[in-house]
Parts: C-alpha cells; structure tokens; sequence
C-alpha cells in the first residue's frame, strides 16, 4: 500500500476552519436536551448504529459486556472453553471488528469480557465506519461508553453487589461496591470490584493421520483461576458554564493460575515423545488506565473538546512444563520466564460547529504512541537435571499513530438527511530483537464515507409505521498488530506437527483494504415495536490467511497476504412489546469467498453461514418478578485456508435464563444461568497433505450459574 505523509492531512482542518469563517455571523442556536430510548437514538441518527441501552445491558445479570454482546443482531461470541472470547461481527473478527472505548481505540489490556456492565452507560454497535472513528473497522465498530460521575437527584449514594458464580461444583465469588457523590461543582464515583473466575476445563484431542498410519487419543484437563481486583474512579468537573472536566480510569491487578494435564494413549503408530505431560502457568498482570477530557462551549453553538489518555500494562508469567513417559516419569523440564510490558498514550482533538441551520461540521485529530518490550528466557533440563538447551530472547517494538478527519451532517429537507466524512490514517511501526531480524513497516489510507436516511413523509405518521432507508459505503482498512509483524517464534513443548505448529510473525504483512456498501429498510412502530432487514458487501483485498510449512523437520505458521476477497449478507432483527411480555428476534445469513483457495469452504476464517436469536422478557409492574431469557444459535463453520489447510467447528448452541426478584424498590436478587444446555464444542484441523493429519478437540461444557444480591446503602 503507498504510504502518503500525515502532515498533508492537516489540510483537513484548514479547510473546515476556512469554511467557517466565510460564514456570516448567526445568533446563538440554543440547545435543547432530549432525553430518548435506544430506539428514537437508532432512528433519529443520520449515520447507521444500534444502541443498547442501560436497561438492556443489565437486565439479564450478565457478568461481562462479552456476554451482553453476543445477544445482539449480527454478532456471534466464539468462546472456545479456556480462550478469551473473540467478538465477531458479520462472521468476521480476528481485528476486523474496531473497539473503541468513549470512542476511541480500546488499549491493548482492554478486553470487554472483563469489563462490568455496571460501568457502561451504552453500547453503539456500528455497521458502517465513520470518519470520526478509527478506519479499522472492516466488520463493524463496537463503542463502549462508561458512565459520568456523580450520583443521581438524591444526593450522595452508595450501591453494593454481592454473589456468586457455581461452575461445575465450584464457587467463584464476587463482590462490587460503588460510592457516588458531589462537592460543588465537581462529581465523582468510585468502583471497587473483587472476583474470582474459575473455569474448569475438560478435553479429548484426537488426532489421526494416514502416512504413516496414526490413532492417537490425549485425554486433558486444565482448571484455570483468576483472582480480580480492581478499583474504578471516574471525574466530572463543571467550573465555568462553557467548560467542562471529566476523566475515567481504572487499575486492575490479576492473579492468573492456571494447571494442566495431559494423559496420551496411542493406538496405532508412535507415542509423542512426552506421552504424559504436567503444565503449571502463573502470572500476576497489572492494567492502568486513565483519561482526562476538556470541552468548551464556543459562539455559534460551536465546541472544541481534547482528551489525553494513557494506558500501560506489565505481566510477569512463569511457565512450568513437565514431560513424562506414560508410568509418569520424568522426562524433561521445560522452565520458561517471561514478561511483557506494554504502554500508550493518545491524544484527541475536534471542534464542531452547526452552520447554516441544516449542517453540522466537525474536524479532529488523533495522535498516539505505544511501546511494547518482552523478553523470555527458557531452560531445558533431562531427567537428572542437566541442561539441554537455553535460550535468552528481547525485542522492542512501537507503534506511531496519527489520523485527521473531517466531516459533515446535512438535514437536506424533512425526508433526506446524509453525512459525508473522510479520514487519513496511518501507523508506523518498528522493532527490534536479539533473536529477530528488525521491522520497519508503514500502513496508511485514506478512508472516504458516505451515509444518506431517507424516511418518506407519512400522512398518519403520528400514528402509523414509520419506515426509513439507509444506505452507507465506506473504505476501511486492518493493519496488522506488532505480534503478526514481529519474526519471533512461539514453540510447543510436544508433538509439533501440521496441526500442532509452531507460530511466527511476519514483517512483510501488508495491510487488508475493503470497500464496503451497506443497505437497511427499518420500520418502528409506536414507542417499542420495530424491524429491519440490511444487507451489506465488502470487496476485500490483500486478504490475511495462515500458511503451515515444514522446515527442517519443524511445522510453523505464518500469515500471509494472499489476494482478494468478498464478503456479503443479509441480516434481520424485530422487537415488540406486548403489555409486560417483549419479544426479540435476529437472524444473520453470511457469505464470503476467498479467490486464491480452491473450495469448497473458501470463506474467511470462522465465519458461520448463519446464526441468531431469540429471546423473551417478562416484566410486569405489579409483579416482584422478573422473567426472561435468550435461545442462542450459531450454525457449523467450515473454512480452508489454502488447498492443504481446513478447519470446521460445530454448531453451538446456547440457553440463557433469568429471574429477578425486587424485594422493595431499591433491594434486589438475582439468580441467572448461561450454557444451560451445557452442549460439547467440536473443532478440527485437517491438513491434507503427505501425512493427511487431522486433529479433532472436544470440550465438554458447564453450565455457569449466578446468584447475586443487589442493595444500595
């Protein structure tokens, strides 16, 4: 991709101040505060989003924004047990979805299945890229607002929430407690979270080849613990009329426990050379992030805002491995220290002014750097404890980010309202190692978008239906992170094979660029019923695929860059209320093809053909009960990543439910269960090569339930 300079883009904003100051002086436009449900706020706005409200993010008791998630229309949540969740819009994840968190890129500590609805005013799930947010968005963007500080119009307050989480016999409790209060002009609240997660695993990997002849079956457990403890303080200062300070930030301190086991039996060919194998993995991570954000009210009804954030991030792990023969003898002893450290800064800017009464303007900047250092440092030891191999490896990578935009909203008239943005991006990251050849790779584009809502003007539009169109095309772009870049190899202790490889970044990797073009008809009916039906295609090209080669008899995988292309579907979602019974619905059907890879299952990596929902809620008024639930679905992936290279999973499917019971106003108890169906999870990998390996996992999974008592103090 050609590279064009940043300093070029600051054009961006000398034309939009030039713009306004050929305007002729206007009265100030007062401001009028509306307050609106997540629906008005989803049909209201001229470019395409869905928003979930607050309601909604704590009505079924989840215990992260992962699982709030997964309930909305297009995306899927694929949780392999013992991974952390990967968000899927479309099908398509893997850095193809943006997360922002109060609309910028979320640091790389930031995972939404650790983040507490209780701290999320709403979500923004977006279809179509904007200019103001990041161009790496080829999926979709998901925007996690938190919440402002301060208490609500009684006065000071205090809220606690207690419970505890049963896996599989064992208890994971928790505990979140939350003080708000006010002193003048300035707001504050404090969160204090302590938790235990506690997941149990349980696997049979079977692995079976053809040349030479293979049956081999690894019965494994691993039973991971992780201890929270975080505390989050968030800012609101007004100290004039026209300014105004607020700042978010969190520290969150982990202690990860993680121990395996592994027993192999062998039926037919060669045992691997660790046939029995212990693994031990503790690291304590600590997150930091904080914000501090300044808006000013300007004439005209203009504002300026600028927000500075930081974020950094330090682990120290401790890997024990220890390879046996199957009368558990000891082998070898595998001892691998390591620590990555991680921080960034980001720097934030726009100013928006409304001219000529039907348009709204708005320029910005966004600069930010981000370091990361690792180094990793592993013995080999035999039986008796004499060294067998030693290895002492570093490198240090950053990451330079800058981005202009411009943009305008345009009321044409009563049924026509369109938005037009464009946005320079570009990253330039390096790096260096003892053991890596140095990377120097630079990626930028520039990322034009158009969105129009057309809503045809109704007699009864009082009364009856309203229907609206969108449409929305838009260029986006996925860099590829400093892991994928950076040459290091990750090795396996046992049994690297074509389905069992070592990994390797690659410096060469280009960016993927995708043209995309959005559709949706939607129709609202009253306050609460509404539907939609959207399509979308995206024209990819320099598509990311995984290549497994051998060398000198080790198997490794690479990405790559490897041509073009598309993606397209066709999504539907409907909401009604009847009296306190509300219903959902959202189906998704999703194509894709990949034109160097011969079929069939030439489609981007785990994407599902389709996928859905349902769900029911009962919340009367005059009832202490509430009721309610989500049958989820995700159909069976099948995907090949060159000629030789596939992977399939089966179908999931999951049933969450709920109870609330209101003691009196405020006092509440909660009881909610997810996986009730408790269905296994299958994966394959087929390489079909020489050897003809296949590697089949299934995970046996348990129900989580929850019991949690609510009580403001």
């Amino acid at each position: 991709m050609r590279t064009i300079r940043t300093g070029s883009a600051s054009a961006l904003l000398l034309a939009a101040h030039a713009c306004a100051l050929a305007q002729p002086t206007e009265p100030p436009m007062q401001q009028v505060v509306v307050t609106t449900g997540a629906n008005d706020q989803r049909a209201q706005s001229t470019t395409t989003a869905i928003v979930v409200g607050r309601e909604e993010l704590l009505r079924q008791g989840d215990a992260s924004l992962a699982e709030v998630l997964k309930r909305q229309p297009g995306i899927t949540l694929d949780a392999s047990p013992g991974k952390a969740p990967a968000i899927r819009m479309r099908g398509m994840g893997g850095g193809y979805v943006a997360i922002l968190l109060n609309g910028l890129p979320a640091p790389s500590g930031f995972a939404l299945e650790s983040l507490s609805p209780d701290l999320v005013e709403r979500i923004e799930i977006k279809r179509a890229a904007t200019a103001e947010s990041s161009s790496q968005a080829m999926a979709g963007t998901i925007n996690v607002i938190l919440r402002r500080a301060g208490p609500g119009k009684g006065g000071d307050a205090n809220d606690v929430k207690a419970g505890s989480a049963f896996v599989h016999g064992r208890v994971a409790p928790q505990l979140v407690a939350q003080h708000s209060g006010r002193a003048g002009a300035l707001a504050y609240t404090v969160t204090a979270t302590l938790r235990r997660n506690d997941n149990p695993i349980e696997a049979v990997t079977t692995e079976e080849g053809a040349e030479p002849v293979l049956l081999r079956r690894t019965a494994w457990t691993d039973h991971q613990v992780e201890d929270v403890l975080e505390l989050a303080p968030r800012l609101s200062w007004q100290p004039t009329a026209n300014d105004s300070l607020t700042s978010h930030s969190y520290l969150r301190k982990r202690h990860i426990d993680n121990a395996k086991r592994e027993r192999e039996t062998t039926a037919i060919g060669r045992p691997t050379a660790f046939p029995h194998a212990g693994q031990r993995f503790e690291t304590r991570p600590v997150h930091a992030y904080a914000d501090l954000a300044w808006s000013r009210k300007l004439d005209d009804g203009a504002r300026l805002a600028a927000k500075l954030s930081g974020f950094s991030m330090r682990r120290e792990a401790a890997f024990d491995y220890q390879g046996m023969d199957v009368q558990d003898r000891l082998l070898e002893s595998h001892l691998v220290d390591s620590g990555p450290v991680e921080r960034e800064w980001i720097f934030n800017g726009s100013w928006r002014r409304p001219l000529w009464g039907s348009h709204a303007l708005a320029a910005g900047w966004e600069f930010g750097r981000k370091g990361r250092s690792e180094y990793r440092r592993e013995r080999q030891f035999d039986a008796g404890g004499a060294l067998l191999r030693a290895s002492d490896e570093h490198y240090r990578a950053r990451v330079a980010r800058s981005a202009f935009f411009i943009q305008d909203e345009w009321d044409i008239d009563a049924a026509w309202s369109a938005y037009l943005g464009l946005r320079r991006e570009d990253l330039h990251t390096t790096g260096e190692g003892n053991a890596d050849a140095a990377v120097d790779v630079k990626a930028g584009a520039w990322s034009p978008v158009f969105q129009a809502l057309f809503k045809p003007q109704r007699l009864d539009a009082d009364t009856g239906p309203r229907d609206q169109f969108r449409i929305a095309v838009g260029r986006t772009y996925k860099a590829p992170n400093i892991v994928q870049l950076m040459p290091r190899r990750y090795t396996v202790d046992n049994n690297n094979s074509a389905t069992n490889p070592d990994q390797q970044g690659n410096p060469g990797l280009r960016p993927e660029l995708a043209l995309g073009v959005d559709l949706a008809w939607e129709r609202y009916i009253g306050k609460g019923d509404m539907f939609s039906v959207s399509a979308f295609h995206k024209r990819i090209r320099d598509i990311t695929l995984l290549r497994v080669a051998e060398n000198a008899g080790i198997w490794t995988a690479t990405s790559e860059n490897q041509g073009d292309a598309t993606v397209q579907g066709i999504e539907f979602e409907a909401r009604a209320t009847r009296g306190p019974l509300t219903a959902r619905l959202n189906l998704a059907r999703n194509w894709s093809r990949i034109a160097s890879v011969p079929g069939p299952g030439n489609r981007i990596e785990g994407q599902a053909a389709h996928s859905g929902n349902v769900g029911i809620d009962h919340v009367a008024t005059s009832s202490r009960i509430d009721l309610g639930g989500t049958f989820t679905w995700r159909g069976p992936v099948a995907n090949r990543s060159s000629a030789l290279l596939s992977f399939d999973s089966g179908a999931k499917r999951q049933l969450d439910l709920y109870a609330l019971w209101k003691r009196d106003a405020k006092s509440r108890l909660r009881l909610s269960v997810s996986d009730l169906l408790h269905q296994d999870q299958r994966e394959r990998l087929v390489y079909a090569g020489a050897s003809g390996l296949a590697r089949t996992t299934v995970f046996r999974v348990h129900p989580v339930w929850r019991l949690v008592w609510e009580q403001p103090l």
